[in-house]
Order: structure tokens, then sequence, then C-alpha cells
């Protein structure tokens, strides 16, 4: 380490500060930081939505798990900012060899749900351990410092949130009402995984793009602020300044101590070393402990067990004894009472638990009733024909073309909620219904939906019929898509 180099003041400080010390760093590092985070990180999140464009829940989930090896890419920068050496992007990524080994399979691998991982990637990336010296490394560098390291973690993971749904809610709130963006919670609740949009990958690789440079600098200062406390950084800098300031002081001093020879003699020059000669390490030792390095004082309060399990050679003996007895006596069954109780609200809390957890799963489940109507269509099956598809065709043979339409619109919203499971509210759109197709329904069905609702959108709102053959053609597909709704609806009436 060549602290003479060192861009930041080195000394121990309160975690909590070096933290914030950290954050600094990037803010004053923040376009080298960023772009080589964004290098790194960009193409790769942009090629796994490119290859998984129908789980984009799974692009993003990936993209989660690789943090660890855009982490290296950002400490690459910030580790030699530190040292007055701020790489660009390019120079960056050309050191990718030595900057993704050793310990990446780790770091991906059994070290991915490491809550200290931020404290702990220097040692991998900068000090290049491995195996049991890694370990005990680590240990080392965990001592009074990983609890900050996991609750830099835990806020981090809290500022990413704050900024997916914060960015979400922006896009949901600023774009057209007719547009297909929506930011739904309750959503992602019912549906899962299925709910997961494009949208919501930007966001949150948008949320990873901003925090994790953060993070990785945050944990890098508890890093050096760990070894400045274990390995004596603030004095060792000190004693080289002032090791510094004698060795350019010592050429005049030499100097005037010759001048002073020559005016006075020989003999009074040795007259005058001599005493000096004598008090110089206590003197030097004096002024090295009135530098400011070594002027911070502290009060530690700490608690120490004054007790133990040494027993009086006698025990006491009358009225002494008997209330030391008496104590004993009610103090185990004070204990033996709170073991008692504790087992109690156990067993209380099992039986609540099975009585009310099966009630609550009940009311859950039945939480969500299927709409009577929708846009003025009554869903129940009842109310259906047992061919719809048929029956469409007759009123188109009539040319009563808008009852046919309505028809099977009518039939396959009554089939997506019945027969698939798709829950609609009264106050669901026509987009609303088809964003929900589209997660319940293959692509064939998804599509014919589409096109059944834009068509019955014009003929409803527009007055804008569709063609006779048009509509037949609707009416030919329905059954392919929606068939089994006839009988399951039969079977329910």
């Amino acid at each position: 380490m060549e602290l003479e180099r060192v861009a930041v003041d080195l000394r121990p400080r309160q975690p909590w500060e070096a933290v914030d010390l950290g954050f600094v760093m990037a803010r004053e590092w923040s376009g080298a930081l960023y772009a080589a985070f964004l290098a790194a990180f960009v193409p790769v999140a942009v090629a796994l939505h490119a290859a998984l464009p129908d789980r984009l829940w799974l692009a993003a989930l990936l993209a989660w798990w690789l943090k660890p090896l855009f982490d290296r890419f950002a400490l690459h920068v910030v580790s030699r900012a530190v040292f007055g050496e701020t790489p660009s992007a390019r120079a960056t990524l050309a050191a990718w060899r030595e900057i993704v080994s050793p310990g990446l399979v780790a770091s991906l691998t059994l070290h991915r749900f490491n809550l200290a991982r931020s404290l702990v990637l220097p040692v991998w990336q900068l000090e290049k351990s491995r195996g049991r010296a890694a370990r005990e490394r680590r240990a080392t560098l965990g001592r009074r410092m990983r609890s900050h390291a996991v609750g830099l973690t835990v806020a981090c993971v809290h500022f990413e949130a704050v900024v997916m749904f914060s960015l979400g809610a922006l896009v949901a709130l600023v774009y057209p009402a007719a547009g297909e963006v929506e930011f739904d919670l309750a959503q992602w609740w019912r549906d899962g995984a299925a709910a997961w949009t494009l949208a919501d990958s930007v966001a949150y690789m948008t949320a990873i793009a901003l925090i994790e440079p953060l993070y990785v600098a945050g944990g890098f200062s508890l890093y050096l602020n760990r070894r400045a406390i274990l390995e004596g950084w603030d004095v060792e800098v000190a004693l080289r300044r002032m090791a510094a300031r004698l060795a350019s002081a010592r050429p005049a001093a030499a100097l005037a101590a010759a001048a002073l020879g020559a005016a006075l003699g020989v003999g009074g020059a040795e007259a005058l070393a001599q005493p000096a000669a004598g008090k110089s390490a206590r003197e030097e030792i004096v002024e090295v402990l009135k530098a400011p390095e070594f002027q911070e004082y502290r009060e530690v309060l700490r608690w120490r067990y004054r007790g133990g399990d040494e027993r009086p050679e006698e025990p006491p003996s009358g009225a002494s004894g008997l209330l030391d007895a008496l104590a004993r006596f009610l103090a185990a069954l004070a204990e033996f009472g709170l073991w008692l109780a504790a087992a109690v609200l156990v067993v209380a809390a099992l039986i609540a638990a099975r009585r009310v957890l099966p009630q609550l799963l009940e009311a859950r489940e039945e939480r969500y009733r299927p709409p009577e109507t929708l846009f003025g269509l009554a869903l129940a099956p009842q109310s259906l024909p047992q061919d719809p598809a048929a029956a469409a065709r007759d009123l188109i043979a009539g040319g009563r073309l808008r009852e046919a339409l309505s028809l099977l619109y009518r039939a396959a919203l009554s089939t997506l909620v019945h027969r698939d499971g798709v829950r609609l509210a009264e106050g669901d759109t026509e987009g609303d219904c088809a964003r929900a197709a589209r997660r319940a329904l293959p692509d064939g069905g998804a599509r014919y939906f589409e096109r059944l609702v834009g068509t019955w959108q014009g003929a409803a709102y527009a007055a804008r019929l569709p063609e006779p053959g048009a509509a037949l053609e609707l009416a030919l597909e329905w059954p392919a898509h929606f068939g089994a709704s006839g009988a399951a609806a039969q079977e329910r009436a």
C-alpha cells in the first residue's frame, strides 16, 4: 500500500462515517465510476432481455444475480482512484481478466447471499486471497464492521426499491391512458411473475445502475477504514510526513552546524553537540506525541462481569444462610414459571393458528368474485347460448353484425373469467381485459382476442361495422380458442 499517494484522509472513523466517505468518493469520481459500471452492466442486461422476451422476470432476476460480477468493475475504478489513478471505462474493460479473478464463482454461488459482500469483495479482488487465508482475512475484517456492511446492504436494497417504484409510478402517471404501461403492485400479487412487464424491467435496471456503484464505494470505504484501524495507517502516514520534513530540513541544519562550528571552533561545536545528543531521544518522542494525529482522546464505557463461579469457602450460616436459600428457591420458582408461561403461549399460538389460518385462507380465496357484468354485457354462463359461435353465425347471416360481435365478445369474457380463472373487475377497461388475456391464453388466442376487442370497439363506440366476411371469420375462429366455454357454462348452469 503506497499510503503517501492516497487521495483521502486515512484515519480511524466511525463505521457509518466511513460509509458516508464512500458515498462522497462515488460522487467525486462519479464519471469514471458510472461509466465503467454501465459499460459492463448495460450490454449484459440488454442481452438478457433480448434473449428472454417472453420471460422478462427471468431476465431481471439473472441481471440481479450477476450484480457481484458488475460490482468488480466498479471496485476496480474506485480502488485505483483512491491512489490517484482513475482508469477510464475502456481501460477498465480491458483489464477484465484481472477483475474477474479470483473468487468470482464463489461470489456468484456460495457467497451470493452474503449480506456483507461489499466488505469482503476487496479481499478477493484486491488482496487476491484464496482458501483458508481468505476466510481468516474476511473474519478479521468483519469484526466490528460486518454488521455495518449488512446494514449498508439492507439500506441499498431499500434505495433500489424506492427508485424502482418511483420510476414505475412516474411512467404510469405520465403515459397516455390508452397505453400499455401500468405499475400495479396488486396485480403482481395476483399474477406473480406473469405480471412483470418491460416497463418494470427498465425501472429495476435503472435502480441497479444508480445505486450499485454507491453500494460498492460504501463497502470499499468500510474496508479501508477497517484496515486503517488494524494496521495503524494514520500513524504510519504521520511518521512518514515527519520523516519527510526532517529529511528536507537536514541539509539546512548541517550547513548551519558547519557555519557555527567554523565560527566557534571545533571545541565549541563539540560542546554544543554534547548536550543535544544526551536529550535527543526524549525530545523526539515528545515532538512525535505533540503531532495532531496523537491528540485524539476517547472515553470508552465497557461492562465488566464481576461475578464468577467461585464459592465461599464456608456456606453462610444463621439468618443470612436462610435468606440465601430462600432467594435461590424463589429464583428457581420464577424461572420455572417463566418457562411454563412461554410453553403455554406457544401452545395457544399453535391452536389459534390451526383455527384461524384456514379461515384466513378461505377468506382470501373467496375474496374475489367474478363480476356479473362488464361494459353492460352479462357474463353469467347461463345467460349464453350453448354454442355461442353457431349463434353468432346465425346473427351474421341475418345481417345483425353488432349483436353477433357482442355475443362473441361476451362469451369470450365469460370464458376468461369462469374457465381460465382470469380476475377482472367491474372498473377494468378493454385494454385491461386484453392484457389479462395475453397472460392467460397462448399467443394465438391472445392475438385473436385482441382482434375481437378491436372489432367490437369499432362497432360499439364508432358505429364502424366490419364486413360480413370479417365478422364470419371471427365467428369461425372462436371455437378454436374458447370452444370449451359452452360445455363449461352448461355444467355451471
